[in-house]
């Protein structure tokens, strides 16, 4: 899952996480949509789809998801929790990854 570190109120580069089904059976070209959360400070600040969603055409139970940060998200200093939620046909959820968290690390900036 996802490890980045950026200054406090960047926007670039997007945030780019990369899921997979643990058991490698699922095809994640059928899940109906893709939900990006992201947590700092005992809140959420990050609940949104992604950008663009790309499935690895040699291995369907893994994907790369983007998603372009938004004015606010990065705007406090400290670790940030990172998962995907995943919906499948009959509104069936799945979060990546199911233990843990990606994280992203923002660190002050000098201005």
């Amino acid at each position: 899952m996802t490890s980045m570190e950026m200054k406090r109120g960047d926007l670039e580069p997007d945030l780019v996480i990369t899921v997979e089904d643990a058991s490698g059976v699922a095809n994640l070209n059928q899940v109906t949509s893709w939900r990006v959360i992201g947590k700092q400070h005992g809140a959420v600040v990050v609940d949104g789809a992604p950008t663009s969603v790309t499935v690895d055409p040699g291995n369907e139970s893994k994907a790369t998801l983007a998603r372009a940060w938004e004015t606010g998200e990065t705007a406090d200093v400290g670790d940030m929790q990172i998962e995907v939620e995943a919906m499948w046909p009959g509104g069936r959820p799945q979060t990546f990854p199911a233990s843990g968290y990606g994280v992203v690390r923002i660190r002050a900036d000098l201005g």
